[in-house]
């Protein structure tokens, strides 16, 4: 069997006997043919449990649009100016609006990387500012939500009189899904919530998975810190495995984001019989754009109720990583606490039940896999940094296959997952 795999911004083929073909994983395929734009103006314009925009705003009144960081393929060149015209019409002036990045603790976009997600014409109409969560003298601390998550935010945001997030609603490691209030939760947060929030004795909890929603502890904190954070529209999208938007919601944050939720749970779930020996998994461009995004793929296919790799199993990523580690302060965090230890079971003791700095939570997420399961990039530019982080590489599937064959067996039972991080397996 040939079988594409993302790769970068291209794809690679790989070739997998047919008696050791498990199956093919990925999200049900959409056969509607509405265009994207349509389907966010349709949404835009009829909100859930809200009026519509350009009734929501007054004239003079200021607006902060929070948007996702540059990880997320998310339409913002088709939903900006949609938005924009609503809120022309209740009055709103250009210049009364900011865009905020909600970068989190990861790489910062470039003033170039800026235009091509927005447009020249977005940028050249309406500020833009990139939040720094280590910028003290820019956050407030709102007070406490759920299991005492400190609220703070980004101060200047909350000088506006209406918060507008945009997000991409995905499968999310311990949130459950992305977007919604998450956008602002985590993308427009200060580093002591992200530290708190994201230190393994927080997302060790019970409930904190991919596709989780029901009594998770995260997806409960993201919801009340955005009610504090003046968050009081969305316009969120669903993207099938190839980018596309195939569904839009927007309105009221709880109800439009539960909305969105519906319909990717019925879009990413797959129903699997059995566990693999191996896995074969694509990631894509932009996650696949440094170690940290595309290790994901890694700790979504482990962090599950039932796994769908064995103990023991291995797990081959198909990589660029064209920009290394990343060049965010909570992805060189990561690389550090991955490099610095000997192991991935001293990573696991030292962090386990403890709070860490933000970015070191990924080392302690990939660590847990790591001892669950071997993982291997494979045709990474940087192959020597993914051995250091207790990692194989290697140059392509052919040499990759070789090695999983004589180290698991000729008979070795494998699935191919292309888009692994909208892809939710659940066991039968």
């Amino acid at each position: 069997m040939n079988i594409n795999v993302p790769y970068g911004k291209k794809q690679v083929n790989v070739s997998i006997p047919e008696k050791n073909l498990l199956g093919v994983l990925h999200p049900k395929r959409s056969h509607s043919r509405k265009p994207e734009s349509r389907i966010i103006k349709e949404a835009i314009l009829n909100p859930m449990g809200c009026c519509r925009l350009r009734d929501l705003v007054s004239p003079k009144e200021t607006i902060a649009i929070v948007v996702p960081d540059l990880a997320r393929v998310c339409p913002r060149k088709l939903i900006l100016p949609i938005l924009l015209d609503e809120l022309k019409k209740g009055g709103i002036r250009d210049k009364d609006v900011t865009i905020f990045m909600a970068v989190g603790m990861l790489t910062p976009p470039t003033r170039q990387e800026i235009e091509e997600a927005f447009g020249k014409k977005i940028v050249k109409r309406i500020k833009v500012k990139i939040h720094d969560p280590s910028d003290s003298s820019n956050l407030t601390n709102l007070g406490y939500v759920a299991n005492g998550v400190p609220v703070v935010v980004n101060k200047e945001m909350l000088y506006n009189d209406h918060v507008i997030s945009i997000g991409v609603i995905e499968p999310h490691l311990h949130a459950g899904f992305s977007g919604g209030p998450e956008t602002l939760s985590i993308g427009m947060a200060g580093e002591e919530t992200i530290g708190f929030t994201h230190s393994p004795k927080f997302i060790d909890k019970p409930g904190a998975k991919p596709g989780v929603i029901k009594d998770n502890p995260f997806h409960r904190w993201i919801m009340e810190f955005a009610c504090i954070a003046k968050l009081k529209f969305i316009i969120n999208v669903v993207n099938d495995d190839l980018g596309r938007t195939i569904f839009a919601t927007a309105g009221e944050p709880q109800l439009a984001f539960y909305r969105g939720i519906e319909h990717a749970m019925l879009h990413y779930r797959v129903k699997v019989d059995e566990p693999a020996d191996i896995i074969i998994c694509g990631v894509g461009w932009p996650k696949d754009v440094n170690l940290y995004q595309a290790s994901r793929a890694l700790t979504y296919l482990t962090n599950t109720q039932k796994p769908i790799v064995k103990r023991g199993g291995l797990i081959l990523i198909s990589a660029l990583c064209e920009d290394g580690i990343g060049k965010g302060l909570g992805e060189r965090r990561f690389y550090e606490a991955m490099v610095r230890a000997k192991s991935p079971a001293e990573i696991v003791k030292k962090m386990k039940n403890k709070t860490c700095l933000a970015g070191e939570q990924r080392a302690y997420a990939v660590a847990k896999s790591l001892l669950f399961a071997d993982c291997a990039f494979v045709g990474t530019r940087f192959p020597a940094m993914a051995r250091k982080m207790k990692m194989l590489s290697f140059k392509d599937m052919d040499e990759a296959l070789e090695y999983a064959f004589a180290t698991r067996g000729k008979d070795a039972r494998i699935y191919v997952v292309p888009h692994a991080l909208v892809t939710l397996p659940v066991s039968r």
